[in-house]
């Protein structure tokens, strides 16, 4: 008995905490909007930010991280990002990073970033030419979507400004079969 009391309490203190974050803005749920992110995240997945780590540290290379889009336009091909939505994507570059694609490989300070198996170049316009190294500026970020085909990102619409992190990713809640952290 004594047993059930405490798995009672654990889960109590568990659904608690989790209000109390969610009240405090520290923990917020957001849902998917596009398909840039797969096989990690799909459109419709439901996830989890969390913000208390980036009031001690910086958004680092590789992160997932939730942001909006106010204030970006770039040269955006195919079309300029949705005023004031929601975006999933992958920190890619950090302030003073340099970044260049050179043979179908994303160089960050002159070495192969390893999460992207296979690097889409965008045709037209970008902000990441191929053979062209660019510097990523103080208080911004380069992101991309790990589906390159498929995302519509930094390449497209340039410098992420860190004014608009709402948090880093860190959990999927729906759909069920799919629950677990990220």
């Amino acid at each position: 008995m004594r047993i059930v009391y405490v798995l009672l309490g654990l889960i109590g203190l568990t659904f608690g905490s989790l209000a109390f974050l969610r009240l405090t803005g520290d923990m917020r749920p957001w849902k998917v909007p596009t398909g840039g992110m797969q096989p990690k995240l799909s459109p419709g997945d439901q996830i989890y930010s969390e913000n208390i780590s980036y009031r001690f540290r910086k958004p680092r290379h590789g992160d997932i991280i939730v942001f909006t889009t106010e204030g970006i336009s770039g040269i955006a091909e195919p079309q300029p990002p949705q005023k004031d939505v929601i975006y999933v994507k992958r920190v890619i570059g950090l302030p003073g990073d340099k970044l260049e694609l050179s043979n179908g490989h994303l160089l960050v300070n002159d070495k192969e970033y390893p999460a992207l198996r296979e690097l889409h170049a965008v045709s037209g316009q970008t902000y990441l030419p191929t053979g062209i190294p660019i510097w990523v500026p103080a208080d911004s970020y380069f992101v991309m979507g790990d589906n390159t085909y498929n995302s519509f990102d930094s390449r497209y619409w340039g410098f992420l400004p860190a004014k608009n992190v709402r948090g880093r990713a860190v959990f999927r809640y729906w759909p069920p079969s799919r629950v677990g952290p990220l």
